[in-house]
């Protein structure tokens, strides 16, 4: 199947308005991510929960997304996405609301698992809607451009759920949160009834095994290694940072680096998706990786707050290098009424990669020191770039 044979039929015109929503949709959810992603781990563990703990809370918020969202990709073919998505953005605020009156272990873990579970009926509709939507010729020119948007949305995020923490208190980014949420979904209602094609292609009956060729399989094993930083950088972090001799930094310097991560990834995604057009998913893929693990020995040793802050300006290009390119190789191998399923088992692969990771560092961090799970992240994405120089293959061209 042609790469993107995947796309929704319909006028230029509608395109633009569907996406158009759909991005403030996604610009609202970024904001949200990036207002408590300095604090929540502090937050935690303010209340006496230890790291190893936190490893567990870490796990069981990606059970949420293990089990949930293959369903939501397989019922996200069938039914109405608007809803789904809007079920997800009610939900998860009433969650975050309830996130500063949380007190005890018991209490982050309820929390953590219903967040994941309910945020996965929008995260796979959203990437399905959003790749069904994008036009198979300059692919990488528009998502550069949309992803974006969504970045700069949340650029000034961490510094002000940083800076409110440390100074009015750790509820109000929460509450933020939640506003934020409920206010995107004006967007949602005037997105609209989906368009006809995209109904029609829906009720196409979907098999696990369509989905499970090599080239998908490959980048899914990819992914999954990948996403083994991602619970480092929002859990075990933040902490690292705050609790370390050289740097201790507070909630606001680490809003600040934070900050400055969103803002390099939203500054140069644009340009990214131009350059993977003309280059090729591939060797973003590589490239942005192994610089990644570089960055990461960097914190190694670093002294000094505002080195720490130009490495985060550095990873932030780096990741938005990596993550636009593995969405743009997914994007190539798609498969025409199977978008769903195909972004599913992708959030799958990020899942079981979350699922490792979290214990894995909890672990590497108390018994040999948080200097060790800087190592650890920083292997596994080396690890990362060289199966992906020996696995993984160039999508096919569209027809």
């Amino acid at each position: 199947m042609a790469a993107g044979s995947a796309s929704i039929y319909m006028s230029a015109e509608s395109r633009g308005r569907l996406l158009n929503f759909l991005m403030m949709v996604q610009m609202a959810g970024s904001f949200r991510m990036g207002v408590v992603a300095p604090i929540l781990a502090l937050l935690i563990r303010r209340h006496g929960v230890s790291i190893i703990e936190i490893g567990i809370l870490g796990v069981v918020g990606m059970l949420g997304w293990l089990i949930f969202e293959p369903l939501s990709g397989v019922i996200s073919d069938r039914v109405n996405r608007r809803v789904m998505i809007a079920f997800a953005i009610i939900s998860t605020s009433i969650i975050y609301l309830l996130y500063p009156f949380a007190t005890e272990f018991s209490h982050f873990l309820a929390l953590a698992f219903t967040l994941s579970s309910f945020s996965s009926a929008s995260s796979v509709p959203t990437r399905a809607l959003l790749t069904e939507l994008l036009p198979s010729s300059g692919r990488g020119h528009i998502y550069g451009r949309y992803m974006a948007m969504v970045s700069g949305s949340s650029v000034i995020a961490p510094f002000i759920g940083g800076y409110a923490s440390e100074t009015i208190g750790y509820a109000l980014p929460f509450y933020a949160a939640a506003g934020v949420g409920l206010l995107s979904l004006v967007a949602v209602i005037l997105m609209g009834p989906l368009p006809e094609a995209e109904r029609k292609e829906q009720k196409v009956r979907t098999k696990i095994t369509d989905v499970l060729n090599g080239n998908l399989v490959n980048l899914y094993l990819i992914r999954g290694l990948y996403f083994f930083n991602i619970p480092f950088r929002g859990g075990f972090l933040p902490i690292l940072l705050n609790e370390s001799t050289s740097l201790h930094a507070t909630e606001t310097e680490i809003g600040t680096y934070m900050t400055l991560v969103t803002l390099t990834t939203a500054a140069s995604q644009a340009f990214l998706g131009d350059l993977i057009d003309r280059i090729g998913s591939r060797k973003i893929i590589v490239t942005t990786c192994s610089l990644l693990a570089v960055s990461y020995l960097g914190i190694l040793t670093a002294s000094w707050i505002p080195f720490l802050f130009a490495i985060g300006a550095i990873q932030g290009v780096l990741q938005a290098g990596a993550d636009t390119s593995m969405m743009m190789h997914l994007m190539g191998l798609q498969i025409r009424g199977k978008t769903g399923m195909v972004i599913g088992l992708y959030a799958e692969a990020e899942n079981i990669g979350g699922i490792v990771a979290n214990p894995t560092f909890g672990y590497t961090y108390t018994s040999f020191g948080p200097l060790s799970s800087l190592l650890l992240v920083s292997s596994v994405l080396l690890l990362t770039a060289g199966l992906s120089v020996t696995r993984l293959r160039t999508p096919p061209t569209s027809s």
